[in-house]
């Protein structure tokens, strides 16, 4: 990475060392970097409505960074320390977007008596798989998918998936309120009881407890995965692509510990065969409570491609987080200071 550019002034870099295509140790100079900054974000703020007092707490980061360059695309991964306990991972994909040559030189269509692009003479739109960027050139549509394999340990090895369903319940017919909703708790046994997806209509709450350790309240040491923006394929279950990433299926997986279980497309993602990895290994459906777990969490982006992608596109991020859940007796950033 460049320093300056890549990263900030004040970054720590890091070398790496992977093997090349010779199988031969490699060194890649400044391959990470590790800084902290302060963005202009509050940690936390109350105004007083009483007397307008206004007590608040600048929030600094601290920030491990690491870029991907795979084919057209580069990937910037971050994760990011924060000061309340709160650990959140960011990717964000920058690049080049794939693109293709056609007849037609824009998106304005003349269709001819058949309906096709009279001008062309194709049968269908030039950009039917996509947008154009410059005369002559679509960027086709895509997706970009990543699995976070995420071994944690809260208060200890032995954890459990809870998940907190939140449930509209009906009050009673003389109420003056109508409905509230209720958090219905219940700890995933088996493998298959952990593979979920977002589903806004149906929200819960997915957290990695530890059952044996509780705050001073008398609730289980947590940690929960906040999704950000996600999404779920589109392509057919019968498609070669998306049969052989099949982590796309679910959003999340729970799995026991194994050290050979490290990818969740299996070991040789690029040769690989159809349902290797997590598919293969959770067919078993594998006891997950109160045992040493690991939690693999999708995130998807489908990108259609505008004008302002191209020739090399803006950075878009997307994020998840992991942040305490009665973990901490009280907010751990209560005492940070005034000044960043």
């Amino acid at each position: 990475m460049a320093p300056g550019l890549d990263c900030p002034d004040n970054a720590v870099f890091l070398d790496a060392v992977i093997a090349g295509d010779d199988g031969r140790p490699k060194n890649i100079p400044n391959a990470s970097c590790l800084f902290e900054r302060y963005t202009g974000d509050v940690a936390w703020r109350h105004r007083d409505g009483m007397s307008g007092v206004i007590d608040s707490r600048p929030k600094r980061d601290l920030v491990a960074r690491v870029y991907a360059v795979l084919g057209n695309y580069d990937y910037n991964f971050d994760w990011i320390f924060q000061e309340d306990g709160t650990i959140q991972i960011v990717v964000a994909a920058t690049g080049i977007a794939a693109a293709k040559a056609v007849r037609a030189p824009t998106a304005i269509v003349h269709a001819g008596s058949n309906g096709t692009n009279g001008s062309s003479g194709e049968s269908e739109r030039a950009d039917a798989y996509g947008r154009f960027v410059e005369p002559n050139v679509v960027a086709v549509n895509h997706d970009h998918f990543f699995s976070f394999r995420l071994d944690l340990d809260v208060d200890g090895m032995q954890n459990s998936m809870q998940i907190d369903r939140l449930q509209t319940q009906r009050l009673a017919e003389d109420h003056p309120r109508k409905s509230l909703w209720v958090v219905d708790s219940g700890v995933a046994q088996t493998e298959s009881n952990a593979q979920l997806r977002i589903d806004f209509e149906r929200p819960a709450l997915w957290r990695v407890i530890n059952p044996d350790a509780r705050n001073h309240v008398g609730y289980n040491t947590s940690y929960h995965l906040l999704p950000r923006a996600n999404a779920l394929s589109l392509m057919s279950a019968d498609d070669y692509p998306q049969r052989r990433a099949g982590f796309v299926d679910h959003h999340l997986w729970v799995t026991p510990y194994q050290a050979n279980e490290r990818y969740a497309a299996g070991l040789h993602p690029t040769l690989s065969e159809p349902g290797q990895g997590l598919p293969a290994w959770t067919a078993a459906d594998r006891p997950i409570a109160d045992t040493d777990i690991v939690v693999w969490y999708t995130v998807g982006m489908h990108h259609v491609v505008r004008a302002e992608d191209w020739p090399v596109m803006p950075t878009a991020a997307h994020a998840l987080e992991l942040r305490p859940f009665d973990f901490f007796d009280r907010n751990p950033a209560l005492d940070l200071p005034r000044k960043p």
